[in-house]
């Protein structure tokens, strides 16, 4: 006799092995389950198939909403893992507190608290592959969602098939299929009732009305986003390596919480590649696109061509991008720092500190090297005559004046900044050294004032800052 027929479910998941590798070289595999037709196909598939090799264990994550209906979800999918041997992981969320104490929806707040106890399961247990019931029909859906709001490519690829260690089986399968499967098997299934309501999510609204109304159209026209998914899918893989680079190449900082980018740089790429590698750089600090449209990028993109020092495009997350000289950075949208109008006595020989500020600046006698009238932006060589009517160490006060070494005319503070290019958010932090009748004698780190120059040999006040670490 021959082989029995496959599943034809089962032939879906194995054309997505072989095309995406999802878990090859697995050895655990933790599946979320909700007890919806897809998740529980997912489940049941990978336990009947031979091919996969690796150990399956479930997840469900209970709400904490529902009620009753919740309570029979989680009694759903244990039955399931019980008839099927698979351990059965149940984590518990308050996603309705969790919405309203981070400002995101329910359904935003369901999804990350589903994804941080997939995670946290997964380290714990050494499961090695996360997989996620999202099918074709999921992915198609999302397509249409991405580009009503203006997407960019990656964002119209829709649902990967796999990003790091999450992975999607039932990508080249549709809702209607994971259904049939259930049936055929006699499988438990709850439906959210949630997911019927168009008020509920924008997702219900594309799923319940939209779609109906456009295959009625349209026939097939499902299969044709998906593979429309596909054919991004194919455009990325040799495209993102490319973006990685540029982005690389015009990186000129970077730390824990901000990116600044070479504005020269940026502006010698296409305009096509330049919104792609925007995209990258704004994920790269915030974590996501969530709510990034297009219109977002572009905005970005004129700080380029229009943007003065100092011009800021907000975005969504918290986040924004902002013009310095020939940097565009990146960072968190944090307030600014309200710092009080410190000021302390600062004698010779001694130190004074301005705490809000973080720098210290200490103050002693000595005699002007024969080669250095005034010393680098840290340490400089304030001439006797000026210091001893004595020395104040504060704040900058607004529309304050000094005369730069080597100029004869007064400056204002914040036109000096600007020549120095010295970054809008830091000029607030930036103190002076003063005589007590206001006369600025140091614009600490960057200039000694014009009337203080030490003649070379003669008697002076060396001035050197500190800043805290």
């Amino acid at each position: 006799m021959g082989e029995p027929d496959r599943d034809p479910l089962h032939e879906r998941i194995l054309e997505a092995e072989r095309r995406y590798r999802l878990l090859g070289g697995a050895r655990r595999v933790l599946v979320g389950v909700s007890g919806g037709q897809d998740s529980v196909a997912l489940l049941h598939s990978l336990v009947m198939l031979d091919e996969v090799r690796a150990e399956i264990a479930a997840i469900h994550v209970h709400h904490g909403m529902r009620g009753d209906e919740a309570d029979a979800d989680e009694a759903c999918v244990r039955g399931l893992c019980g008839r099927l041997g698979v351990e059965c992981f149940v984590a518990r969320r308050e996603v309705a507190e969790e919405s309203r104490r981070t400002g995101l929806n329910v359904e935003q707040a369901g999804r990350r608290a589903r994804y941080e106890e997939y995670g946290r399961v997964a380290r714990e247990h050494g499961l090695d592959r996360i997989a996620t019931g999202h099918t074709g029909t999921d992915r198609a859906e999302t397509l249409l969602l991405n580009l009503f709001r203006g997407a960019g490519l990656r964002g119209l690829s829709s649902i990967p098939p796999r990003r790091g260690e999450i992975v999607r089986p039932l990508i080249l399968a549709t809702r209607g299929e994971t259904g049939d499967y259930c049936r055929r098997h006699a499988l438990p299934i709850r439906t959210d009732r949630s997911n019927l309501d168009p008020a509920y999510a924008r997702r219900n609204v594309v799923r319940l009305r939209l779609m109906p109304l456009v295959e009625e159209d349209f026939p097939g026209a499902e299969q044709a986003l998906m593979r429309a998914c596909e054919a991004i899918d194919e455009e990325l893989a040799w495209t993102e390596p490319l973006l990685a680079q540029w982005l690389a190449e015009a990186t000129a900082e970077r730390d824990a919480e901000r990116l600044s980018l070479d504005a020269e740089r940026l502006g010698e790429l296409h305009p096509g590649a330049l919104n792609r590698l925007l995209r990258r750089a704004l994920e790269s600090v915030r974590g996501d696109l969530t709510d990034l449209s297009r219109q977002h990028v572009e905005r970005v993109a004129e700080l380029l061509e229009q943007g003065r020092t100092g011009s800021v495009v907000e975005l969504p997350g918290p986040a924004r991008v902002r013009r310095e000289y020939e940097r565009l950075i990146v960072e968190p949208d944090m307030p600014e720092e309200e710092l009080p109008p410190e000021q302390a006595e600062l004698r010779v020989p001694g130190q004074a500190t301005l705490p809000a500020r973080g720098v210290t600046v200490r103050a002693r006698r000595a005699r002007t090297p024969e080669d250095l009238a005034a010393g680098g932006p840290m340490t400089v060589y304030c001439a006797l005559e000026a210091a001893e009517p004595g020395l104040v160490l504060r704040g900058a006060r607004p529309g304050e004046r000094f005369v730069p070494l080597g100029m004869t005319g007064s400056r204002k503070l914040q036109d000096f900044f600007v020549d120095e290019k010295v970054p809008r958010r830091e000029r607030r932090r930036v103190p002076v050294v003063a005589n007590p009748d206001g006369r600025v004698l140091w614009v600490v780190g960057y200039r000694l004032a014009e009337p203080a120059r030490a003649e070379a040999g003669g008697q002076a006040v060396v001035l050197s800052a500190s800043y805290d670490e």
